[in-house]
């Protein structure tokens, strides 16, 4: 299926990135085991890692806490991370999660965050969002 989508992408903008999705950030090892995996989020991250990179993905989605030990195996791949929260505030539903600081020292190329930033006054959180970034 992915090698299919990246092959269709090229047709249609050579320069179309396209990702692939590891392990959702709700998800820990305690749910991979209830829903029947064996291995835990490490091991499945790197498998699922090795799969799209071989189908010719440009890159993957997972949690910042996996993106370092798959940065060491994929120098040039790209990362994109959700499960991103600002100092202090609540993971929600979210088990994997790491301030954006945190992220981008384990090497991600990109963050997702969304309710740090549209959870009350986004103006305000734009702006500790790039204080923390600053610091």
């Amino acid at each position: 299926m992915l090698k299919s989508i990246k092959k269709k992408t090229k047709k249609i903008n050579k320069n179309l990135k396209v990702l692939g999705v590891t392990i959702l950030t709700s998800l820990n090892n305690k749910s991979l085991k209830e829903i029947g995996h064996t291995k835990n989020v490490k091991q499945l991250v790197l498998k699922q890692a090795a799969l799209i990179k071989k189908s010719g993905c440009d890159g993957i989605v997972c949690s910042a806490q996996e993106a370092l030990m798959v940065r060491r195996k994929y120098k040039n791949f790209l990362i994109i991370t959700p499960g991103i929260r600002l100092p202090g505030d609540n993971s929600n539903d979210q088990m994997r999660i790491m301030t954006p600081k945190q992220a981008f020292e384990n090497k991600v190329s990109g963050i997702v965050i969304g309710r740090s930033l549209t959870k009350g006054n986004i103006k305000n959180n734009t702006i500790k969002l790039i204080d923390h970034l600053n610091k």
